[in-house]
């Protein structure tokens, strides 16, 4: 029942692209086999190559042809072709899924279970990155309909906390937020208020975009029995960009390390060869992010910050600032990611350009015409630094293999327990949420 509830939502906004989804299916599972089997070792190397080719058609050919176009001369067409939904998720979890059965670390299943861990619902679209050993026991687990109350529960109510931060924040964000790059996309010129103002706010945007959507996958799951792994952490508590990206769409990370960055060596050849591993990493997961420079110069900012994290670590292992002064790094990191998002958010390098000219005040300081922003952003800083965050909330309630490799980097403070007035209070905040749904915008990374 679920396997056919999620094709009908794959398929829901263009049925065309359930036969893309299902032809991945199909193909994968039957590499899986082959490759279980251990009978060529080319099976692998075929069922990569198949998947990078078939992200590769889609979203990144029209990509190529203009880079082309634009270094040759040549007048070669563009394709046009739609983005499916979700391609680049479903694709690296079908790698994933690919390269943990050759190295033995999970196991074909059958071809209805196999349909559901790619097309599952709640996670298809944006994620969570799940890996076939996360979830493929689960299936076989006949004791979820004994928890029903346990999981409707703590389920609905991680969903509504979910909900409430991408329509009452960010939805709410987003106005201020594309204000200056809107206007530096049209060649105005943007003054140093303006373009903090929707710096700072598109920084608070797609955090509380994407980590509720990750907090109602989680919570859907639940609601179902399934637990999903956590992909947000208090990534802005975070105290350099090393963890960050600890805690910060975090099956990425773990994706991006042990398929690429562990294969090209880690940081077992030295230094140096640490540094352009990371480095290249990002670039190319700068790159997953979307078909576009911008997005592979976010990368590599990104790729050069770890870089010299991991060298300063090595130099400096008690850190850069003294233990009174510590509570600088999480503000300086915060900067860092905010302004490194320009470039992610910028629609060109020239949009990027004139944000940038303006945070750093050489477009003069700018008419402050509008405090709202700034309000915004001082309320987003409190809730995010002072409040928990979903997971540390629910520590107690979340099954093991949610919380896998987080237990020791959880915040202090507030759990949450069932009661009656925990169940008033978010049935309030969800009720709040759909009244104010009716002209939500998109999620940010459904573009992806």
């Amino acid at each position: 029942m679920l396997t056919v509830a999620s094709l009908v939502f794959y398929g829901w906004w263009n049925p065309i692209y359930l036969g893309i989804l299902g032809a991945s299916i199909i193909i994968n599972q039957f590499l899986a086999i082959e490759i279980a089997k251990q009978r060529n070792k080319h099976w692998l190397t075929g069922g990569i190559v198949f998947n990078l080719a078939l992200i590769g058609v889609f979203k990144y050919l029209d990509f190529a042809i203009g880079n082309v176009n634009t270094i040759t001369g040549a007048e070669i067409p563009l394709q046009g072709l739609p983005l499916p939904l979700a391609i680049s998720f479903f694709t690296f979890q079908q790698i994933s899924y690919l390269v943990d059965v050759s190295r033995k670390q999970t196991a074909p299943g059958a071809w209805l279970n196999q349909t559901l861990f790619v097309a599952f619902f709640p996670q298809l679209i944006a994620g969570p990155i799940v890996r076939h050993s996360q979830i493929s026991d689960q299936f076989a687990d006949t004791e979820r309909k004994d928890n029903l109350a346990d999981n409707l529960g703590v389920g609905a109510s991680i969903f509504a906390i979910g909900l409430a931060k991408k329509v009452l924040l960010a939805d709410n964000l987003e106005p201020y937020a594309s204000s200056a790059f809107d206007a530096a996309a049209d060649g105005a010129t943007v003054g140093f208020l303006e373009a903090w103002a929707s710096a700072l706010s598109y920084s608070f945007q797609i955090f509380f975009d994407f980590s509720g959507y990750s907090d109602m996958a989680l919570g859907l799951a639940r609601m179902f029995g399934f637990h999903l792994p956590a992909n947000f952490n208090a990534p802005y508590r975070a105290r350099s960009i090393v963890d960050f990206w600890h805690r910060w769409h975090i099956t990425l990370s773990r994706f991006l390390r042990d398929y690429l960055y562990i294969p090209l060596g880690g940081n077992r050849h030295g230094q140096f060869r640490l540094g352009v591993n990371v480095a290249l990493v990002m670039l190319l997961g700068g790159l997953w992010h979307g078909a576009a420079w911008t997005f592979v110069v976010w990368g590599g900012i990104h790729g050069l910050a770890l870089a010299w994290c991991h060298w300063l670590n090595r130099v400096r292992p008690d850190g850069l600032f003294a233990p009174g002064f510590k509570w600088i790094s999480p503000i300086l990191t915060f900067l860092f990611v905010t302004v490194a998002w320009v470039f992610f958010r910028a629609e060109n390098f020239a949009a990027a350009g004139e944000m940038l000219s303006a945070m750093v005040y050489l477009n003069g300081f700018g008419p402050l015409t509008n405090d709202e922003p700034f309000i915004g952003a001082a309320l987003s800083l409190l809730i995010i630094w002072r409040l928990p965050d979903t997971i540390s909330l629910f520590q107690n309630a979340l099954d093991p293999r949610t919380l896998e490799g987080l237990q020791s980097d959880l915040q202090k403070g507030s759990r949450w327990k069932p009661g009656v007035g925990t169940a008033i209070g978010l049935a309030s905040l969800f009720f709040i949420a759909i009244i104010n749904s009716w002209t939500v915008a998109e999620f940010i990374y459904y573009q992806f």
